[in-house]
């Protein structure tokens, strides 16, 4: 039997060093320091007192980190990370820790709990499937640090009436466009809102696409690196495609090399995929997008 305590009852000091004793060997190097792990929960809207660490005795075996936020009317829940040291693996751990965390969510009062993971980590998808999460979809980050032939971003179809103006990302969620379906959790415009910013596609002066991203600039003023977060069309648009090429071609010029990312994009959003396929981008990193409705505590 594990004991499980809550992040804001310990200090920050064994909490990191649990973190990175319980993500070695991972994918990917997940390793902070105390600063990167602060600036990381205040980034991503994760909650010392929703988050928890299991313990074995006084022994610190396992930790699970957790945001909640009300979005388009329901409330929603992500773990956002859950690791156990390796001494500890396969012993309970983590299934202890989710079981805690569907607890906690339920407390709260959590309408949909999502999470993601990496589409190689079977063990974690069946643990979390056993839990009652399902797989709704599978997501690509995605990269390209080359330049990009303009011709690449060319509109298949003339259209003289599209315009763009870039607004705060907190407009997005006033679009009568805007796409209000689950997302990965660092995609949502209320994780973006320190440096994201909201590229809108105008067609005849009403909104017909939209792009979530962030620029990255040197001393200088000069784009060093763009991240793309969401990228969306009306629906039912005959001309998707030239409504995507001409949001990335304003998004993305000018069109050097430099880094340019796309984090967490939805395999449904084919055309998006695709069309980033075509102008060099490749697949960096595959993950599934894993959600459970919860039943309300009264």
């Amino acid at each position: 039997m594990y004991t499980i305590k809550k992040l804001d009852t310990l200090t920050l000091a064994e909490v990191v060093e649990t973190w990175n004793e319980g993500f070695k060997g991972y994918y990917s190097d997940a390793t902070m320091t105390v600063d990167s792990f602060v600036a990381r929960m205040v980034k991503e809207n994760l909650k010392p007192s929703l988050s928890i660490v299991a313990f074995d005795g006084e022994k610190p075996v396992g930790i699970l980190l957790s945001g909640v936020q009300d979005v388009n009317g329901s409330r929603v829940s992500w773990n956002g990370g859950t690791a156990v040291i390796p001494d500890y693996r396969k012993k309970g751990v983590g299934l202890a820790l989710v079981e805690a965390s569907l607890k906690i969510y339920e407390e709260e009062k959590v309408d949909v709990a999502t999470l993601e993971a990496f589409s190689i980590n079977e063990k974690a998808i069946n643990l979390y499937k056993k839990m009652g999460y399902e797989v709704i979809d599978s997501l690509n980050w995605m990269q390209n640090d080359n330049s990009i032939a303009p011709e690449l971003l060319d509109f298949s179809i003339e259209k003289t009436d599209l315009s763009f103006v870039t607004k705060t990302m907190q407009e997005v969620q006033s679009l009568p466009i805007y796409n209000k379906e689950i997302k990965p959790w660092q995609t949502e415009w209320f994780n973006l809102r320190q440096d994201g910013e909201l590229l809108l596609v105008l067609e005849s002066g009403t909104p017909i696409g939209y792009f979530l991203y962030r620029h990255v600039l040197d001393q200088e003023g000069k784009k060093t690196a763009t991240v793309l977060y969401q990228a969306e069309v009306k629906s039912g648009t005959s001309d998707e495609e030239t409504i995507i090429k001409a949001g990335l071609k304003e998004l993305l010029t000018p069109l050097d090399a430099i880094k340019r990312m796309v984090v967490n994009l939805p395999s449904k959003k084919e055309s998006v995929t695709r069309i980033l396929k075509e102008i060099g981008f490749t697949v960096a990193v595959e993950q599934v997008l894993m959600t459970k409705p919860l039943k309300k505590v009264n």
